[in-house]
């Protein structure tokens, strides 16, 4: 991925002059769309990208804007997500209408298995390019956010002096059964972080790391809130969840911008091909490209999709830091054997 044009994007993004929160008028195909979804009656969203307060949210204002229309969030970590909707089309029995993940190998996948719907929302045109760009060449998942894996740290247990400033810190000795991480069977993202660990440190960095006794959850949702709760000092954590709890809910916690680089997976949205109300799901499709889910987004400390619309004061520019990504074709062949290794490794 071109994370120097990510980096650009997001300079002019912050730029931009806000869109006032009236809802903002539907398209001739936006209402062809609604009118059809409306017989439908509801879309099922299978979804390992937000938690489920933040999937709940979306889901709100879908629903405000289509009514009639419900939105049905399925909120899983992301192997979970996945595993069940695999279940579902090898029974000929699928419930989901759209996938969204923070594991872009996932969709490669279905893609490649005949699974997904091929659709070019016509919200692609407001799209940040770089953005836009990050989604499958031939219309079948689009860009649903970015959303840097950083680290957390209790700022009542830690001192920001002494807090991780890369990586490699988290199997320093001081922070034995202290660090909180997720799980690559089950969540997608911590899968990507952990074959980028093993690209940039080798099988060492894990074995180090059991020394140190972590605590390991499935997502990196667990993590992030056993150090809300002061029950680990540090953890793996969405930098967007970080910043959200930290200045909405007064958690006493703050972010670390590894200096060895933020993983950076695009999040990524599909239309299953044989989605049980195929109107709905392309009209949460172009929702979630629209005016009123970017500034959902940025209301909640996420990057904004859109070019018109601004990012929350005072979230890091992309340019700010250094990110890194894992190219889909690479993660779909490394992630089988990171899975194994980590269990070897922690032995769960």
């Amino acid at each position: 991925m071109n994370h120097a044009k990510l980096a650009a994007a997001s300079v002019a993004l912050m730029l931009l002059s806000p869109l006032a929160h009236a809802q903002v008028q539907m398209t001739p195909h936006e209402t062809e769309l609604y009118e059809a979804a409306k017989a439908e009656g509801s879309v099922t969203w299978y979804v390992s990208q937000f938690t489920t307060e933040r999937a709940d949210g979306l889901c709100q204002r879908f629903t405000e804007r289509y009514p009639g229309v419900a939105c049905n969030p399925v909120r899983a970590s992301g192997q979970v997500v996945f595993q069940r909707l695999q279940q579902e089309l090898a029974a000929d029995a699928l419930q989901a209408d759209v996938m969204s993940t923070n594991d872009d190998s996932q969709m490669l996948q279905l893609k490649q298995e005949g699974h997904l719907e091929q659709y070019a929302p016509e919200n692609l045109k407001h799209m940040i390019p770089a953005l836009r760009d990050l989604g499958d060449k031939e219309n079948y998942w689009i860009t649903s956010g970015v959303a840097p894996i950083i680290m957390v740290y209790n700022t009542n247990l830690v001192s920001k002096e002494e807090a991780p400033k890369n990586w490699t810190d988290l199997y320093d000795p001081k922070w034995k059964g202290q660090v909180a991480i997720g799980h690559p069977g089950f969540s997608g993202s911590v899968g990507l972080w952990a074959i980028l660990m093993n690209d940039l440190y080798g099988p060492e960095f894990f074995s180090k790391l059991e020394e140190n006794e972590p605590q390991i959850g499935r997502s990196v949702a667990d993590g992030h809130n056993l150090v809300v709760s002061g029950e680990r000092k540090i953890a793996l954590a969405p930098l967007p969840l970080v910043e959200s709890d930290a200045r909405q809910k007064g958690a006493p916690i703050a972010s670390i911008l590894p200096t060895d680089g933020a993983l950076l997976p695009p999040s990524a949205a599909a239309m299953l091909k044989k989605a049980p109300h195929p109107n709905a799901a392309k009209l949460f499709l172009e929702f979630s490209l629209g005016v009123e889910a970017s500034q959902y987004f940025a209301q909640d400390f996420r990057y904004p999709l859109r070019t018109d619309v601004q990012a929350t004061e005072g979230m890091p520019p992309l340019d700010s830091y250094k990110t890194v990504g894992v190219p889909t074709e690479e993660a779909v062949k490394k992630l089988p054997d990171i899975q194994a290794l980590f269990r070897d490794t922690f032995g769960i």
